[in-house]
């Protein structure tokens, strides 16, 4: 790999981790990574701008061959496992992870919402479709967590609640969401609907050491779960305001704010008495 550089998005926390990977393993060196607002601009032409802002390229600097996204990694893989360069190459393989990377790339400043810095501008294009499944995927994911929090976490907490009622409430919440974002310009709404899906998906995603806890420790009071689930109401919160913040929404749209926290309140109420 002494004569590749892989060039990442350094206003994406997810592209400089992936690619950090690389260095930390030992497949690529130190001086083979370099991020779009240092790079030469010798460097510079030789990629496609527009692929390049999809998918994170791979530069041969004497050959000048580049490879993007999933053929990327798979050179950079296939260097010293070359069977994994191999099976990735099998076409249905290739095709799902295309599919799979393409996914991540087009939502990944949804998925990390990370303050822009100064440089190369490389935000990814808007593409409805992988957004739209963005948000079906974490929904069908979200909801189905639902389940087993009732199961093992609930019961045991302060919430009065049982499944039906709980995923009456979660989806009136959602059907609440959802009609803000057909209420806004429809890029801005599928932003939105992005940040929200997001925020919910990481709550759920918290709850499993919780449920983890509870599935194996049977607890005589519902303290630990009361408390748990306060600090991550309070997580929860500051995340909100700050992807709100990221998206501009404090500022152009105010009253999606008092509408969601009304809501949650009048929802949490519900489900405790």
């Amino acid at each position: 790999m002494s004569n590749k550089i892989i060039i990442y998005d350094d206003n994406c926390p997810l592209c400089s981790a992936y690619t950090n990977a690389f260095v930390k393993t030992g497949f690529i060196d130190k001086e083979g990574r370099r991020d779009f607002s240092t790079i030469s601009p010798e460097l510079l032409k030789k990629i496609d701008l527009h692929k390049s802002v999809n998918e994170i390229p791979l530069v041969d600097i004497k050959s000048n061959q580049v490879w993007y996204g999933i053929d990327a990694l798979l050179e950079v893989l296939g260097q010293k496992f070359p069977f994994i360069k191999t099976i990735g190459n099998i076409q249905p393989i290739r095709y799902l992870l295309q599919k799979l990377y393409k996914f991540i790339s087009y939502n990944r400043r949804v998925i990390v919402a990370a303050s822009k810095k100064d440089g190369f501008d490389c935000t990814p294009d808007f593409n409805v479709r992988y957004r739209l499944l963005f948000l079906f995927v974490f929904l069908v994911f979200n909801s189905w967590m639902l389940f087993p929090l009732q199961e093992y976490v609930l019961d045991k907490s302060v919430f009065n609640s049982n499944i039906v009622k709980l995923q009456a409430v979660h989806f009136i919440f959602v059907f609440i969401n959802i009609s803000i974002g057909f209420s806004l310009h429809k890029r801005d709404g599928l932003e939105y609907l992005g940040q929200i899906n997001m925020i919910a998906l990481m709550a759920m995603l918290l709850c499993i050491p919780v449920i983890l806890v509870n599935k194996m420790i049977v607890l005589q009071d519902g303290l630990f779960n009361s408390f748990y689930f306060g600090m991550l109401a309070v997580f929860v919160l500051h995340e909100y305001v700050r992807r709100m913040k990221y998206i501009g929404f404090n500022r152009r749209y105010k009253w999606i704010l008092a509408v969601n926290i009304s809501s949650l309140v009048v929802f949490i109420g519900y489900l405790m008495f």
